[in-house]
């Protein structure tokens, strides 16, 4: 069985890697296209990037990509890698969701005299004690609601501001020279 578990783990690995290779490469390609062969300004294929990965971190109900579409139009970013950077981050979502209950819950407990872990453990104590449903529904709710808007607005801006940053100077290396 343990052979079995091994060979199942290292499979699953070998397969993502290479999911995530070709993945890469994609938008690699891209952003090459964009810069190089329609004479994007890195500074708009930057925004355009950062515009797409951060839309991810606020719940779009699947329209993150076309949200990202028309802010890059409103800001004149290029529109292109805005969808290409918010449809391929697509998969990570729900990761970017659990980041955003994290550092929202961070700074949701940081106004109050309790830490994190016994807010979150007080909440979900909430939802099985016996009680009227209505009111433990609207208490989990608004702490979750609260604390993933809270994340949300953090993370998609601080992510959003690092990865302009960090396309922007890819681009320009790559393409200005060092």
């Amino acid at each position: 069985m343990s052979k079995l578990l091994n060979w199942a783990r290292a499979n699953i690995l070998s397969r993502f890697r290479r999911r995530w290779r070709a993945l890469r490469k994609r938008f690699d390609e891209v952003i090459e296209q964009q810069v190089v062969e329609m004479k994007g300004d890195p500074g708009k294929v930057s925004l355009g990037c950062a515009l797409g990965l951060g839309i991810n971190f606020i719940p779009t109900l699947g329209l993150g990509f076309a949200i990202a579409y028309g802010l890059a139009a409103l800001t004149g970013a290029n529109r292109i890698c805005a969808i290409a950077t918010s449809l391929l981050t697509g998969p990570l979502v729900p990761l970017k969701y659990a980041f955003n209950l994290l550092i929202g819950g961070v700074v949701y407990a940081h106004g109050t005299d309790t830490n994190l872990m016994d807010l979150i453990i007080r909440q979900y104590a909430l939802m099985f004690k016996i009680g009227e449903l209505k009111a433990k529904l609207f208490g989990f709710l608004e702490f979750f609601g609260t604390t993933f808007i809270i994340g949300s607005i953090i993370n998609a801006l601080l992510f959003g501001t690092l990865f302009y940053f960090g396309v922007h100077a890819l681009l320009k290396k790559k393409f200005n020279g060092p």
